[in-house]
């Protein structure tokens, strides 16, 4: 179980993590076009709650499972995860249109796809070097 504090600390990180992503993705891309810097930043913070939700389900799922043993029930958490994570990027759009409507224009699935990917490969590389500090 994290502390709030931790999960405060997450969620600050990730938040601001994300904002400079989305405003990468702005600046130099088609992919993603937001309005401003203050829907940038919206965008961000609903982007890392709806992470973060999608994150803790996949956590339940593997604490769950841990209840059942075999080469069943391991496919089954793979190929049960791999649909949550692949069902999330239709909620995440939903979500960023009903939310965000004329003011972010985030051009298809694959798309999302991709800037959720670069988000999250920037959230390890940052975890990587906070882990490699703590351990000097």
């Amino acid at each position: 179980m994290q502390s709030k504090q931790a999960v405060f600390r997450n969620m600050l990180v990730g938040t601001l993590l994300y904002s400079v992503v989305i405003g990468f993705f702005n600046d130099y891309t088609d992919i993603l076009h937001t309005r401003s810097y203050s829907i940038t930043f919206a965008l961000a913070i609903v982007l890392q709650l709806l992470t973060f939700a999608t994150l803790y389900i996949k956590k339940l799922m593997v604490k769950r499972s841990r209840k059942f043993d075999g080469a069943r029930a391991k496919f089954a958490l793979v190929f049960g995860v791999w649909i949550v994570l692949f069902l999330s990027k239709f909620v995440f759009l939903w979500a960023i249109g009903a939310i965000f409507k004329d003011s972010v224009e985030l051009t298809g699935f694959l798309n999302v796809f991709v800037v959720v990917l670069t988000m999250t490969i920037a959230q390890r590389l940052l975890e990587f070097i906070d882990t490699k500090l703590a351990t000097q």
